[in-house]
């Protein structure tokens, strides 16, 4: 049985791929702050658009639909122009409990089906499950995002946030439910400069590519490097970019000791700090829950500029 393949568009990404998502799959990207599972995504619906007649719905949770417009243009990617084409649709929607989500899906479904879309992203799972407290809310709302997913008939697209330092890939729903996982992974190489790389960990029906890649995002977008974008310039490039980071030590309850812990454990700005999970902030600190968690609020606080 031959799989029909939907292409991304992003150039070398297909190739690993057999040419493109196998149709009518639900892939999860899943990376930390920054890693640049917006980017991707979003160059997805846009490629979709521009380039193969594909009609696409990108769904915004974690941020509002003018940020959203206003960050991709910085790639010169036009979405309100083709919103006005009736080639793609922004929806702005608010993170809600249980009860509101099927009016959202009800919302996305109807988009979905007026625009006649073949691409949906949906940003961020893990924007919506903050408005559920209970893990039976949770698990609740997975099984009524997938039955929607698989009724919807598209290439869904569906972004995890892992906070730092966290082991777990997802809420759940990977082992059993998603076609395709993608983990955009930072990390900082011996120079001290922030590196990307992914991995694809599962593409159902697809003999996909088996070792990590090193990516940048860029004016240009989401872009697979080649080995020499590994060198000098690189470094520099990517060292400019971290430029106004704040340093761990100007979180109040942090001192030396636990900063060298922490850029140990690949924790290195406030901002990454602002991000960690709690448990794995407490554990490696030898600090209780309340501790940590106080930390992460401090680092918030400065993250954020208040």
């Amino acid at each position: 049985m031959i799989i029909q393949r939907v292409p991304t568009g992003i150039s070398k990404f297909d190739e690993m791929i057999e040419g493109g998502f196998p149709e009518n799959s639900m892939i999860l990207l899943v990376g930390y702050p920054g890693a640049g599972k917006t980017t991707f995504s979003a160059q997805f619906i846009y490629n979709g658009a521009t380039r193969h007649r594909a009609k696409g719905v990108y769904v915004c949770f974690a941020e509002t639909k003018e940020t959203f417009l206003k960050n991709m243009m910085r790639f010169g990617w036009d979405f309100e122009r083709l919103e006005k084409d009736g080639r793609v649709a922004i929806l702005d929607l608010s993170v809600t409990r249980e009860s509101g989500l099927q009016k959202n899906l009800d919302t996305i479904m109807e988009t979905m089906t007026s625009l006649n879309a073949s691409r949906l992203v949906i940003d961020s799972f893990s924007a919506i499950s903050m408005g559920l407290k209970e893990p039976i809310d949770i698990r609740v709302m997975i099984h009524l995002l997938y039955r929607f997913l698989k009724k919807a008939r598209c290439i869904s697209i569906l972004i995890i946030d892992q906070p730092w330092g966290s082991t777990s890939l997802d809420e759940g729903i990977s082992e059993f439910l998603a076609d395709g996982i993608i983990h955009f992974e930072t990390y900082f190489d011996e120079n001290e400069i922030l590196r990307r790389r992914f991995r694809i960990l599962k593409m159902r029906g697809t003999n996909h590519t088996k070792t990590p890649h090193e990516y940048d995002i860029t004016s240009d977008g989401f872009i697979i490097l080649d080995k020499k974008g590994y060198g000098k310039d690189f470094r520099e490039k990517e060292y400019s970019a971290r430029r106004g980071f704040t340093d761990l030590l100007d979180v109040k309850g942090v001192g030396v000791k636990r900063s060298n812990i922490l850029k140990a454990l690949g924790i290195r700005t406030a901002e990454d700090l602002a991000e960690a999970d709690p448990k794995f902030l407490a554990d490696n600190l030898k600090i209780s829950r309340k501790a940590a968690s106080k930390i992460i609020r401090n680092a918030r606080k400065i993250a954020s500029g208040r």
